[in-house]
């Protein structure tokens, strides 16, 4: 399959790269999958999303987001959820190889691990711990009466743009959502995934961190 050979070639990067100590871009993402032990079809959803929010760049930070990164981290303080242990605006920004907002996805994650909450929210550039928190929020997702009354990976890349989207595709913002998953599946050659039902996926953050980070140490 394409992914096989497109992980196969990040990680070979990976290993060149350490050769000439020039990381490879895509190369840590290809590993974080691969460590993770998630399903072949899981892979390429998790690829497809990476190049079509960064081109597979683990690094990326996008700045334009900062208001809505930092109206989320107060709502969540004020919330009781997220512990005032660092400023407002270290939250003021989407990043990572899946560009995910620190605040809501360390609460998704860890909602009860304190120390997991107070990390720096540049903790979502590493595709290890990143990875942990997108595959924990995919299983938060699926809890939504929305989703299962129409599991499909379709549904769940909506999910990631808005929850409020897996219920009502019909927005513009919507389906420029769905035509960028279709770019994103085509390119890693399985345009047929789209309506295929995901597996179920634990929501802790614990359980994908120690999967993935474990197989890394």
């Amino acid at each position: 399959m394409l992914r096989s050979a497109l992980i196969g070639a990040l990680l070979g990067l990976a290993l060149a790269g350490k050769a000439n100590a020039e990381p490879m871009q895509g190369s840590s993402i290809a590993q974080a999958i691969s460590d993770s032990g998630v399903d072949e079809n899981t892979a390429d959803w998790l690829l497809a999303k990476a190049w079509i929010e960064t081109r597979l760049n683990p690094h990326k930070i996008n700045r334009g987001d900062g208001p809505a990164g930092k109206k989320a981290a107060e709502r969540l303080k004020s919330e009781g959820r997220l512990p005032d242990c660092r400023p407002d605006h270290e939250y003021a920004f989407t990043g990572g190889a899946w560009q995910i907002m620190p605040a809501i996805f360390l609460v998704v994650a860890y909602p009860e691990d304190e120390q997991m909450l107070c990390a720096s929210p540049t903790i979502v550039l590493d595709p290890r711990e990143s990875l942990a928190m997108v595959l924990a929020y995919a299983g938060k997702l699926q809890k939504w009466a929305s989703y299962r009354a129409d599991p499909t990976w379709e549904t769940l890349w909506l999910g990631f743009q808005s929850p409020s989207f897996m219920g009502n595709r019909s927005s513009t913002r919507a389906q420029k959502s769905l035509s960028n998953m279709r770019k994103g599946l085509a390119h890693v050659g399985r345009s047929d995934l789209a309506d295929k039902t995901p597996p179920s996926f634990p929501a802790s953050g614990e359980f994908w961190r120690e999967r993935i980070l474990g197989a890394s140490a």
